[in-house]
């Protein structure tokens, strides 16, 4: 029984009766390695754009976040609500001499709350 070793590259590989299942083996192994460090590589580039197009959702949520507050802000200010009381609704201002400031009892920080011996 003969057996001849040929040189494939750097690899040599044993000519017989399982040589060719051998180099099978091996290429078959390669190929497979190289399916898998492809893959990888493109999951990575897949995985890249997902970022990127989850960071542009994100600065586009921001920006509209930032302008619902303005108009959030805008649609409760005191004045505009006092001109769609009086222009909408007929509401009117009342005269000075009915309006009376109500303080609240025990209220933190202000110097000028009234104590009850102050009464």
């Amino acid at each position: 029984m003969s057996t001849r070793v040929d040189n494939i590259g750097f690899l040599p590989f044993e000519q017989g009766k399982h040589g060719s299942a051998r180099r099978t083996l091996f290429v078959g192994l390669i190929i497979l390695c190289l399916l898998l460090y492809v893959g990888g590589k493109v999951n990575i580039v897949r995985l890249g754009y997902q970022i990127e197009a989850l960071e542009r959702e994100k600065r586009e949520l921001e920006r509209a976040n930032r302008s619902l507050r303005i108009e959030a802000s805008s649609l409760s200010s005191p004045a505009r609500i006092e001109e769609l009381a009086v222009k909408r609704m007929g509401m009117v201002r009342p005269p000075k001499e009915n309006i009376v400031v109500v303080k609240r009892k025990g209220s933190r920080g202000s110097s000028d709350a009234q104590t009850p011996d102050a009464r």
